[in-house]
């Protein structure tokens, strides 16, 4: 690189800095759990769905739906594929099923252990039409699946090893890539290709993707780690309830407590 190039990469570099902004958040309002909740789940589209044993409630713009279906033993998450599709995963069954917008069980569910897959601990939805993402916590194997021919289309072997993670695993696709995150706070972001972008560690109670970064909580603190520029402190929240997850929906991020559901609007 010649002297000139180099000094108009610097320019360009502290021209993006004194532009950028930090990013802000507005409270919203605030929608209290139902009573006997055990795990709450939101997609993008910011329906709601509130778990109690095998029992479903969404809550939607169109009213609340009410489901039970007495063979799942768990429901441990909710994936949306599309507006009239859902995904359940039980993962003391292994199961993955597939619900309509009633939701009523649409086809057969799809035994995990049959694909050789022994303990998959977490999926999430790609933004890649009819796959998901698996992890199997046995042989610390990450897999992009196609659910309706059943095949398996990438695979990375050892994740843990590679990405240098311990503790239970998260994941989460938005536009920028797959977000994986592990409960001893590290997380990374790797590409369509399954090469690994960026790693970040962070003290957090929860976190969710959002853009190019990821929003957290952390004790008293909401904030926002930009890859690019670092960490800002976004919001303060009370410390009588602790965070137990983060979602976005939209423009939306929301906190969730242990009573009730914090709607922010994400102001960039």
């Amino acid at each position: 690189m010649n002297k000139f190039n180099l000094i108009l990469l610097v320019l360009i570099c502290y021209w993006g800095k004194g532009f950028s902004q930090q990013m802000k958040i507005v409270l919203d309002r605030t929608i209290p759990i139902p009573i006997g909740t055990e795990s709450c789940f939101i997609d993008p589209q910011g329906i709601m769905y509130f778990v109690n044993k095998d029992e479903i409630r969404k809550e939607s713009s169109f009213g609340t739906l009410v489901q039970s279906i007495k063979k799942w033993q768990t429901i441990d998450d909710i994936e949306t594929i599309n507006s009239l599709k859902v995904m359940v995963f039980s993962k003391s069954q292994q199961q993955l099923c597939m619900l309509d917008n009633t939701l009523s069980t649409n086809g057969d569910c799809i035994n995990l252990d049959e694909l050789d897959l022994l303990n998959v601990s977490a999926i999430s939805a790609s933004k890649r039409p009819d796959m998901i993402w698996i992890y199997d916590e046995l042989n610390s194997k990450l897999i992009l699946f196609n659910y309706i021919t059943k095949t398996v289309i990438q695979v990375v072997n050892n994740l843990q090893g590679l990405l240098g993670l311990s503790g239970e695993i998260a994941l989460n696709e938005n536009e920028a890539g797959l977000w994986i995150s592990s409960s001893d706070g590290k997380i990374c972001l790797m590409d369509d290709f399954m090469n690994v972008l960026r790693c970040a560690s962070e003290s957090n109670q929860a976190m969710i993707p959002f853009a190019n970064g990821f929003f957290f909580a952390n004790k008293e603190s909401l904030c926002y780690y930009d890859l690019i520029e670092g960490v800002n402190e976004v919001y303060k929240i009370s410390t009588t309830e602790s965070t137990q997850e983060l979602y976005i929906s939209s423009n939306q991020l929301v906190v969730r407590s242990s009573s009730d559901l914090k709607v922010f609007i994400i102001q960039p």
